[in-house]
């Protein structure tokens, strides 16, 4: 799996650049008690998003390193379950807006990585099987785009307005999320093993795809919408079918077609990241 050929690495970088700095404008105009309001994620504070958000850039800088050095490590090299937690709070003594500047330092730094990889470099391995995401083996771009994804939708979940997804993040989002869709284990939750039917996901501003699910085992690929049959469709914007794959709300209108009950199903069976 590749989703950043060489061409958009430079790029993608620029973009996490231009999306952190958006974010961090935006929580640097609250005072404490606006850094700690609840944010449009469930249970999620603004402040924890900026918490997760500076572990992320610090976890990719340092993955970076390590893939470059041939030797691959974990998002969470303590194991999630026990490390996830304490990078969801600041640190001890640290204060709101002490974590805000935190993560425009580390994601400052980690562009600066970022820009200056080479062409194989964005091609190495970033992680192995399981190690992050609960995916199989990523790339550095995979890693780069899985970072820009947590900043486009982090920072709508702030809802401090920025809503907002760059053109580049949805072009090359949407192929990579259905492509890991397919990678999804029979055993997961939501694909039942008596589950039956597909999904045409008809973008109205760009391809269009269609995900299938036999006794239990996923399957997407492109499509023509006029010439593929399907149980259900799904019509709106790349932006919007993205924001479904993402387990995000949509800012335009989602179209039914079909068996309605059956494509409003979609977010059951496939819940998000």
């Amino acid at each position: 799996m590749n989703a950043g050929h060489t061409v958009t690495g430079g790029a993608l970088a620029d973009a996490i650049g231009a999306r952190t700095r958006q974010i961090v404008g935006a929580l640097r105009d609250l005072d404490d008690q606006g850094l700690h309001s609840p944010s449009g994620l469930d249970g999620w504070s603004r402040l924890t998003i900026a918490c997760h958000l500076r572990y992320g850039a610090e976890a990719l800088a340092r993955m970076t390193r390590h893939a470059i050095a041939g030797a691959p490590t974990a998002y969470y090299p303590g194991g999630r379950e026990q490390q996830r937690p304490s990078t969801l709070v600041p640190r001890p003594g640290e204060s709101g807006a002490g974590v805000v500047a935190s993560l425009a330092t580390s994601s400052d730094e980690l562009v600066r990585l970022l820009s200056t990889m080479t062409d194989d470099d964005w091609r190495r391995e970033g992680s192995k099987a399981g190690d992050t995401y609960d995916r199989g083996a990523l790339s550095l771009a995979d890693l780069a785009l899985m970072r820009l994804t947590e900043c486009e939708v982090h920072g709508s979940d702030l809802a401090l307005g920025l809503n907002d997804w760059s053109e580049l993040f949805v072009s090359l989002a949407l192929p990579f999320r259905l492509e890991l869709i397919g990678t999804r284990r029979p055993d997961q939750a939501g694909i039942h093993a008596t589950t039956t039917g597909s999904w045409l996901l008809i973008a109205t501003d760009g391809p269009s795809h269609v995900v299938s699910v036999n006794q239990g085992r996923v399957q997407s690929r492109r499509c023509t919408p006029n010439t593929t049959s399907a149980t259900a469709a799904i019509e709106s914007t790349s932006r919007d079918l993205l924001a479904l794959l993402l387990g995000r709300p949509p800012i335009g209108r989602l179209s039914f077609a079909g068996d309605v009950a059956f494509g409003q199903s979609f977010t059951h069976v496939f819940p998000g990241p």
